[in-house]
């Protein structure tokens, strides 16, 4: 029993590998279809009209968002251009084929599009409505992808037949062996939860590092979310604190409030703290990160530490019972 979960659980993450992967040359392929149609765009002269900083609400990915609509506020480059194609002028605002994502390369891009400045931009000469000034990616971008997708399954194969040899040798020593398969992922779930607390409270720490800045409260309230669980959607409550700071003649916008996951309720009263913590129209102190201005925080800690910290304790108190260490 105990060999055939373990041939499932390798045979689960290299599937899972294979499925990143092929997501990740799919996404390779469809923008090297784009950048191959716009190098067939003609080239004429435009200029910067507007360069600045705009933030935008978008719906938030990754650890912590446990709901389907929790969305947060970033920071973009928002760059206008005009430009004209025969005896007709157009406006665009698509500067570059890269993607950006919020909060990173701000000031960068900024800084090299500045307002009034000339530059080339290159037109769809079906449609002169549609252009970018930027029309390609980083040097050797493509071959990147391709390498990290490659890598990723073939890193995945080698890592679990590894893993695989090392627990078969340590099986016999093992109070109840059958379990191995089961208690090994348990112990990598714990031991990946316990890294993302380190990595959250070293963020914590370095943001007390961080220079502060004047900011002001926008907005101060409670968000409702449709939060799906247990088969089921239900409206769930978070706090929601909307600031804006200055940093070298930029204004950013930024709703995070200290590092870590979102903390939602099903009672109002139970995340109305927070919001009555930072009154809208108040003045606040602003952690800002230097390097990306458009990161900050209100407080240098993170919220709900201690609940990964139960995680992975349970992870691998689950592992070494599985193993019978417990």
């Amino acid at each position: 029993m105990g060999d055939a979960v373990d041939v499932e659980l390798k045979f689960l993450l290299i599937g899972f590998a294979c499925v990143i992967a092929g997501s990740l040359s799919f996404i390779t392929f469809v923008k090297w279809r784009e950048v191959r149609a716009l190098s067939h765009w003609l080239p004429t002269p435009g200029k910067i009209i507007s360069s600045r900083v705009e933030a935008r609400e978008v719906r938030r990915s990754g650890v912590g968002s446990d709901s389907s609509d929790t969305t947060e506020m970033r920071n973009f480059p928002a760059i206008t251009f005009e430009y004209k194609v025969g005896k007709k002028t157009f406006r665009g605002s698509r500067y570059s084929v890269k993607e950006n994502l919020g909060n990173f390369e701000v000031n960068e891009t900024l800084a090299q599009f500045p307002r009034g400045a000339e530059v080339t931009v290159f037109y769809n000469p079906a449609d002169p409505s549609k252009a970018v000034i930027e029309r390609t990616l980083p040097d050797g971008a493509f071959k990147f992808m391709v390498k990290l997708s490659a890598g990723l399954v073939i890193g995945t194969v080698v890592l679990v037949f590894f893993v695989g040899g090392a627990l078969e040798a340590i099986r016999p020593h093992l109070p109840k062996p059958q379990n191995l398969g089961v208690a090994a992922f348990l112990l990598f779930m714990g031991l990946m939860i316990l890294r993302m607390g380190f990595a959250q409270r070293s963020l914590a720490r370095q943001a007390e590092k961080w220079p502060v800045t004047p900011g002001h409260i926008e907005s101060s309230g409670l968000q409702a979310l449709r939060n799906y669980s247990a088969y089921r959607w239900r409206t769930v409550f978070k706090s929601r604190i909307v600031y804006t700071y200055g940093v070298a003649g930029q204004r950013y916008t930024s709703d995070r409030v200290a590092f870590g996951a979102t903390v939602t309720a099903s009672l109002p009263g139970l995340v109305s703290g927070q919001a009555r913590s930072y009154a809208e129209g108040s003045k606040v102190d602003v952690h800002y990160d230097p390097a990306n201005p458009a990161s900050a925080v209100l407080e240098c800690r993170v919220r709900g530490l201690w609940l990964l910290g139960v995680c992975s304790a349970a992870f691998l108190g689950g592992a070494a019972w599985l193993v019978g260490f417990i």
